[in-house]
């Protein structure tokens, strides 16, 4: 059921042409709006509007439990040691797994350029996964980037975004990280390429593309370890992000935003 509205409501995005989105002044965590008093109306509940009209409304659930449990149990024990391993793999190896990942990913691309109103995109995003799954063997080399099609990315985040969808509450998921409202909605869309496959498979697929996401973030372990407040930072960090993405030309003004692509590019998806 929730695929099925989804879809419908991706239709009516597909004549976004703005390169800037802006907000609808709708909360997802506001009551049904009625009326033009209510749409206007602050839902915040005296919480801070962090990048993208997100709410942490359940900070204290996010950061005493999630963020205890992914960060300090998990990461430290589990994924860290993991994706530092990963990186010892030769260099072909870790550019294969990732370039398998990539190549699906045009498949998103390719439709969601189009809802964005960037038809030269999303055929750049077609004519790489045609060219890198046939002569890149499955996509595990990137052969299209040798002959100038740099990839053109765009997420159902990105496009909900676009639309005017605000980020939502903020969560911190168990096992999975940073993420909001909007971004557990996209995911949910961008990952059909794995309804297709059997439940172990898209597990595996998961696992492979979290491990290989996470080596790419070891450069920047120790900005998060060394900061005053880790859980506040990586927010903040991700939320701009996903802002950024939205809206470019507003969220990367000041100096200290231009490094947030550095943070989470991954996790983008």
């Amino acid at each position: 059921m929730i695929k099925k509205i989804l879809c419908t409501a991706l239709i009516s995005m597909a004549f976004i042409t703005e390169a800037s989105a802006s907000h609808s002044n709708y909360s997802p965590m506001a009551p049904r709006q009625i009326s033009v008093k209510a749409s206007h109306a602050d839902y915040s509940y005296g919480l801070s509007v962090l990048p993208g009209n997100s709410i942490d409304s359940i900070e204290y659930i996010n950061r005493n439990a999630f963020w205890k449990l992914n960060y300090v149990v998990l990461d430290r024990y589990l994924l860290r040691p993991v994706a530092h391993g990963y990186s010892k793999l030769p260099d072909f190896a870790k550019s294969s797994v990732h370039n398998f990942f990539s190549n699906l990913s045009d498949l998103n691309n390719t439709v969601n350029n189009v809802l964005v109103g960037e038809p030269v995109s999303s055929g750049v995003s077609l004519g790489r996964f045609a060219i890198n799954s046939t002569v890149g063997l499955l996509g595990l080399i990137d052969v299209a980037k040798h002959m100038g099609l740099e990839q053109k990315s765009m997420t159902m985040n990105t496009v909900m975004g676009k639309a005017g969808v605000d980020q939502g509450a903020y969560i911190m998921v168990p096992a999975y990280g940073p993420t909001t409202e909007r971004g557990i909605h996209a995911s949910a869309v961008d990952n059909w390429p794995y309804y297709f496959v059997t439940p172990w498979t898209s597990i595996a697929c998961t696992v492979i593309n979290g491990i290989d996401a996470r080596a790419s973030l070891i450069p920047q372990e120790e900005a998060i370890d060394k900061a005053v407040d880790p859980y506040a930072q990586l927010r903040q960090v991700y939320l701009m992000y996903q802002e950024g993405r939205v809206n470019p030309n507003t969220s990367m003004e000041n100096k200290e935003d231009k490094n947030v692509d550095n943070y989470l590019d991954e996790i983008d998806d």
